[in-house]
């Protein structure tokens, strides 16, 4: 039997096989029939992405690696891919063309000599950011290249970019998820353009805070370089309804606003990158304004040590899970006081340390350590809490 003999649902379910993009655009070529089948099997992909390291093979994720599509780019992502909701635009098209052809526009003198030159520089230019126009369901782009193309994406509610752009201020009201790779020491000069975030990734030259009150913040991941003191959590201050924070800090004096209580913040996990450290005392001072804290997990921090852990267990009623197993001087007598206090007070905590880190994989198998450019689901426990800042996602893709 020939593979064209084959009934339809046979075919689609060898088509739901093909992750790569490349052998799906091949085969859509193949005849009419494939055409058709193609689409249908694309028509269920949300994810576009380039090969991570271990890639999801699911059947609405499509991987390119190393592939120019600029010369079937006006069909590429209308025709094959109408539900497309994220796009990791690395090298999908060709950034070199996109940058020659903006600096060609730019810079033409004679127009009547380059007339035919512009005409079709122009029409090639037109055809590419069409495609962005035309693609409705687009809720996130991760770029990597040259052109801000984001700025003709409407509809976008995440983003990931190197820097900001003047072009993606425009559309930062729908903005939900905002993820710049590098450092931006005035990052709060642009946060009024972006009113609805509800999830924050920076690096920044730490300073006071002092940009607008970000209502709707729900999940903050914040790296900070200090001078003097740590302005960590007089950020956090201003985010009212803020839930989750990633803090990846070096310096050991904090500034705390000792009138203010943050009621909401659920989840919090701080990582210490600096030099020496002198005592606890401004971080336990910091932590007692968090009374609801459930999910707390301190690392590489060196001035903590067992009778930290004491005093952090009695301001702070509510946790269920507390990891200290990145902090050295914490020892089995911590654990054993943890112990002691639950039976005696009736709570449930789970305390680990270095001597029982193992156990913590085990105990909350949901907690993922997996470096993935998106997660699918927002949730800050599942895909933030056990990773390292640096591998933090993207995006946390709701479902």
């Amino acid at each position: 039997m020939l593979i064209n003999e084959l009934p339809d649902d046979c075919l689609l379910t060898i088509f739901d096989y093909l992750n790569n993009l490349e052998d799906l655009a091949n085969c859509y070529k193949v005849c009419i029939k494939w055409s058709h089948l193609i689409a249908e099997r694309t028509r269920k992909v949300k994810y576009l992405m380039e090969f991570p390291e271990n890639p999801d093979y699911s059947s609405d994720s499509v991987y390119y690696q190393g592939l120019d599509l600029s010369t079937r780019r006006e069909t590429l992502l209308n025709t094959l891919f109408p539900n497309l909701i994220i796009l990791h635009n690395s090298n999908l098209f060709n950034s070199n063309f996109l940058h020659s052809t903006l600096e060609f526009l730019k810079g033409v003198g004679d127009l009547e000599n380059n007339a035919e030159d512009l005409a079709n520089e122009a029409k090639d230019l037109e055809k590419i950011l069409q495609c962005f126009r035309d693609l409705k369901s687009l809720k996130g782009i991760i770029n990597c290249c040259d052109l801000s193309i984001e700025k003709y994406c409407d509809n976008l509610e995440m983003l990931s970019v190197s820097n900001f752009k003047p072009d993606i201020l425009q559309n930062g009201y729908n903005i939900k998820q905002l993820h710049p790779w590098y450092y931006y020491p005035d990052f709060e000069t642009v946060l009024h353009h972006f009113p609805n975030l509800e999830r924050l990734h920076i690096r920044t030259i730490d300073s006071q805070y002092k940009g607008p009150v970000l209502e709707k913040l729900k999940i903050l991941e914040l790296e900070v370089l200090s001078v003097d003191i740590c302005y960590a959590f007089q950020l956090i201050n201003s985010c009212p309804n803020l839930q989750s924070a990633h803090l990846y800090v070096d310096n050991d004096r904090f500034f705390v606003d000792e009138t203010l209580k943050h009621e909401c913040l659920q989840d919090l996990v701080i990582d210490y990158h600096g030099g020496s450290c002198r005592d606890c005392n401004d971080l336990i001072r910091a932590l007692i304004r968090y009374p609801n804290l459930k999910h707390l997990s301190l690392r590489n921090i060196r001035f903590i040590k067992n009778p930290s852990i004491e005093k952090l267990v009695h301001i702070l009623p509510n946790l269920v899970l507390f990891d200290v197993s990145r902090c050295k001087k914490v020892t089995q007598k911590a654990a054993d006081y943890v112990q002691d206090y639950c039976k005696r007070y009736g709570r449930s905590l789970k305390f680990y340390f270095k001597g029982n880190r193992d156990e913590l994989a085990s105990d909350w198998p949901q907690l993922s350590t997996k470096r993935e450019i998106i997660s699918r689901n927002f949730d800050f426990m599942k895909h933030c809490f056990r990773k390292r800042f640096d591998d933090l996602p993207c995006f946390l893709v709701p479902i």
